[in-house]
């Protein structure tokens, strides 16, 4: 749980990071996609969202549950969402969760990760200009953190292997995947990746 603790907290900045820079204005650049424009106004309108409360619908419980083999009571699956954030939070536990449990209790032992987590978030950044804009200055200023780019997942997709999150960047939105489920941090690549295709199969 202390392991998980720290990686949440370490995954927070990052998030934060991301979501103040919603706000950003637009940045102007030549070869921009079309917006979507007020008839009015002629100002710039943000595209729709349908993720912003349907976190757990954009990759269902029952296709977790058949990516990792979950048994809901046998493994405690539990899935729980927040209102207008797009996000998931899906946990079960590891097959030897008991023997890890007790082995974390002896004096000395090094710590074992006993529950699986897994989180899903849909920032949405209104247009693609800005979602492309932050993206880039996430590469850019955090490189240090999403230190893997990882090829053919929507428009682009950086790993951090210290934050366990693959994020992906579809259209106007981004995809924040977090993934404890391996004991080797690079092992949980795979799987995020799987949950990518899943989501981004319902984004075209």
């Amino acid at each position: 749980m202390l392991r998980l603790c720290c990686r949440i907290a370490l995954l927070l900045p990052a998030l934060l990071y991301l979501a103040c820079q919603s706000n950003t204005p637009e940045p102007a650049g030549a070869g921009a996609p079309p917006l979507a424009v007020d008839s009015l106004t002629g100002t710039p309108t943000s595209l729709p969202n349908p993720w912003k409360n349907a976190g757990c619908e954009l990759v269902t419980d029952e296709e977790i549950k058949a990516l990792f083999g979950i048994e809901v009571k046998r493994d405690v699956f539990n899935a729980r969402t927040l209102a207008d954030q797009g996000f998931c939070l899906r946990t079960w536990m590891k097959p030897d969760w008991k023997e890890r449990e007790s082995g974390n209790e002896k004096p000395g032992a090094q710590y074992l990760e006993f529950k699986n987590t897994l989180v899903t978030q849909v920032l949405d950044y209104g247009t693609e200009t800005i979602s492309r804009a932050q993206f880039d200055m996430v590469r850019r200023d955090q490189a240090n953190v999403y230190t893997e780019a990882i090829t053919g997942l929507g428009d682009g997709a950086l790993w951090s292997n210290s934050q366990l999150s693959l994020m992906v960047k579809k259209g106007h939105l981004v995809i924040k995947i977090t993934l404890d489920y391996a004991d080797q941090p690079h092992d949980n690549l795979d799987k995020a990746r799987a949950v990518a295709r899943l989501a981004l199969a319902k984004m075209r």
